[in-house]
């Protein structure tokens, strides 16, 4: 018996790091998944390994910032599976930069994502979530950035201390319904957007990610590492029946890099 058995799961930013393993756990558990995200070469990969695997998975490539694109995820997801029990808003992405130097577009790119992306999908979500008796699962994915502020990141924060408000207000109004709504705020976890920016090749969105190497090698002198598999295990918590009475919380995952 998995812990999410007979459970059908969106989750968004899934076709690498935290959402992949996210995905790939949620499978292993018994759910049925719907993998999003923007890139769909990736995505289809993550399908295929759950499949591989004997899960029961479906992909669909959209952009969070369009709320059209959410809810052809979630209509998917409805029909394909016949109901939504837990939605994961894992999208997100960073866009470095020091106060005075932040351009506009850096500034919306990062909020439209992490802040605008997790509205329109629990939006999208609403019809066939509101209903008596739910016990529905909202997990949304932040960061200790929300909770104490990071140098170069006013956007990121903003947006991951922004999501911290979204989740309270999401618990608040559809606790009668059984479901409820948490966020996750983890420290540093090793996938693309936390490797060494030197190092990096692939661009995302027209410009490369990661953190610079002195910067990156000052924090892990201090915390261990998670892998994306290590990140997966809280939110699979908050989506089983074990946190069924826990609600518009931030868990702090984070190797106490935030205390």
């Amino acid at each position: 018996m998995g812990k999410l058995d007979g459970k059908v799961a969106v989750i968004t930013g899934a076709a690498r790091g935290i959402g992949e393993a996210d995905a790939l756990l949620f499978a292993k558990e018994g759910a049925a998944v719907l993998v999003s995200d923007i890139d769909e070469a990736p995505l289809k990969e993550v399908v295929k390994k759950i499949k591989a695997a004997g899960g029961k998975a479906e992909a669909y490539a959209g952009d969070v910032t369009k709320l059209e694109d959410c809810q052809k995820v979630m209509d998917m997801a409805a029909q394909k599976f016949g109901k939504i029990d837990i939605l994961v808003n894992n999208a997100g992405l960073t866009r470095d930069a020091l106060i005075h130097k932040m351009t506009d577009a850096q500034w919306d790119l990062c909020v439209d994502i992490s802040l605008k992306g997790t509205f329109n999908c629990i939006r999208a979500a609403s019809q066939y979530m509101m209903k008596e008796g739910h016990n529905g699962r909202i997990i949304n994915v932040a960061s200790v950035a929300g909770l104490m502020g990071n140098v170069g990141q006013i956007n990121y924060a903003a947006a991951k201390a922004g999501l911290i408000g979204l989740t309270k207000t999401v618990a608040r109004e559809w606790g009668r319904f059984g479901i409820t709504c948490n966020v996750v705020a983890y420290g540093f976890v090793d996938t693309r957007l936390t490797r060494e920016k030197e190092a990096q090749q692939e661009e995302v969105g027209g410009e490369l990610v990661g953190i610079p190497k002195k910067v990156r090698d000052m924090v892990l002198l201090q915390v261990k590492p998670m892998t994306p598999e290590d990140a997966a295990k809280p939110v699979l918590f908050l989506a089983s029946d074990d946190a069924a009475f826990i609600t518009g919380q931030t868990l702090n995952v984070s190797s106490g890099m935030y205390m």
